[in-house]
């Protein structure tokens, strides 16, 4: 399974609201203030279906009301989305921390990731010095510096193109093998929440079986090989065979010596 690193346990409440509420606040007022929770590319779906899904108003008195999530933030996500049962699980989301990777309300990214790309794998799992507490993406959620060294690291050349899980080996930029038009990344080889294979290696289809990704990925590469050398022995082939045509067809077509005049004897 893979490393589970110790996620701190999101602190995503709101507390104490800066004005006093009503205890049946609907979200048109809600949005009154918020309405940048609902202005971007990518918009969580339950933001369509009120702030109440996921936020409680809680009237203490008629001067104060504080706003709190409706369970634990550790819970909150699976009450909408089920949890894995599977033997590998990415640490933040075996502890229930999905807004590390995801904005709960809008994102520029799909799925409200706070990255794109390679990028946001990269903001834990990219090797690199750090001092006291480590502000994921910029945000409020912090890890503590033995905390985040804990999470297990790649140390990639300095294009972050290549260099895992060998030396050699790309993790971005190149044509992936198993799906034409797209480029590899980290998510060609691992998942992003769970796998039945340590370390979040992938299971793909390769001729109609379930095989491990790097099987099938080096497979598909050595076949394409095979094919390109295949289909250049062929062209050589078939060029000499026409050069061959050409030459013997000249040589049956190629105009006799006319004879000289006969030597004459003095």
């Amino acid at each position: 399974m893979l490393i589970l690193i110790a996620v701190f346990a999101v602190r995503a409440r709101a507390g104490e609201h800066p004005v006093p509420l009503e205890k049946n606040t609907d979200a048109a007022k809600c949005l009154e203030c918020h309405e940048d929770k609902t202005k971007a590319p990518h918009v969580h779906t339950a933001i369509s279906m009120g702030c109440t899904t996921c936020h409680e108003v809680k009237v203490v008195d008629k001067d104060t009301t504080n706003v709190d999530l409706i369970s634990p933030s550790e819970e909150l996500c699976f009450t909408c989305h089920e949890k894995s049962k599977a033997a590998s699980l990415h640490g933040p989301y075996d502890k229930g921390g999905c807004v590390i990777c995801h904005d709960p309300h809008v994102s520029d990214f799909d799925k409200q990731l706070r990255a794109e790309g390679n990028k946001l794998c990269l903001e834990c799992h990219q090797e690199r010095r750090t001092t006291g507490a480590v502000a994921l993406f910029k945000t409020a959620h912090e890890f503590a510096q033995d905390e985040f060294q804990a999470i297990p690291k790649i140390n990639l050349d300095p294009t972050l193109r290549l260099g895992h899980p060998m030396g050699t080996h790309r993790v971005a930029d190149d044509p992936n093998p198993l799906k034409p038009g797209e480029k590899i990344s980290c998510l060609t080889c691992h998942e992003n929440h769970s796998s039945e294979r340590d370390k979040l290696v992938r299971m793909t289809e390769y001729k109609g079986k379930k095989v491990d990704v790097c099987d099938a990925c080096h497979l598909t590469r050595d076949e394409a090989a095979m094919a390109l050398a295949q289909k250049t022995t062929d062209e050589q082939v078939a060029q000499r065979e026409k050069e061959q045509k050409t030459l013997g067809k000249q040589s049956i077509e190629m105009p006799q010596r006319t004879p000289g005049p006969a030597n004459k004897k003095p």
